[in-house]
């Protein structure tokens, strides 16, 4: 398997990880009564920083340990340089995370326009960042191991 397959796994487990422990935390709270997730905008505003800001940091760590890991596996120290076809998977991947990304926004505004309440459209939006984060990164699995 190649670094850039070993990446995109990792990635792919990330997101799902990050995803889920913070929208856990965030439910759990709003369960608990310490916040009003149904009326106050702003919160729901914060919450997105926030969720930026982790997801940031923990990417960070994430990386230096898979590439500590796969260093002492592979006995490799050296990243693999990007070829043409490498920029070309990560573009065609790019392409695919965007037609979802759009997708997701799109049915969001269809929702909110036939009822669906406003907060639904900031869990449309975190749903669809993270789909297309995984339909990118599956993406680029499927084109490496493609060929293309």
């Amino acid at each position: 398997m190649s670094y850039q397959e070993k990446e995109n796994i990792v990635n792919i487990i990330s997101a799902l990880l990050i995803s889920s422990i913070y929208s856990l935390i965030i439910y759990r709270k709003h369960v608990q009564g310490v916040f009003d997730l149904t009326e106050d905008f702003r919160k729901w505003g914060i919450i997105f920083l926030i969720f930026i800001a982790v997801s940031i940091v923990s990417r960070i760590i994430i990386y230096i340990i898979f590439h500590v890991i796969n260093t002492i596996a592979t006995q490799e120290d050296k990243i693999p340089v990007s070829d043409e076809r490498d920029k070309l998977i990560k573009l065609k991947a790019g392409r695919n995370a965007h037609h979802i990304f759009s997708m997701g926004i799109v049915f969001a505004i269809i929702a909110l326009s036939i009822g669906m309440p406003v907060y639904g459209i900031f869990i449309a939006f975190l749903v669809s960042g993270v789909l297309s984060e995984i339909v990118d990164n599956c993406s680029q699995l499927y084109y490496h191991q493609k060929g293309i």
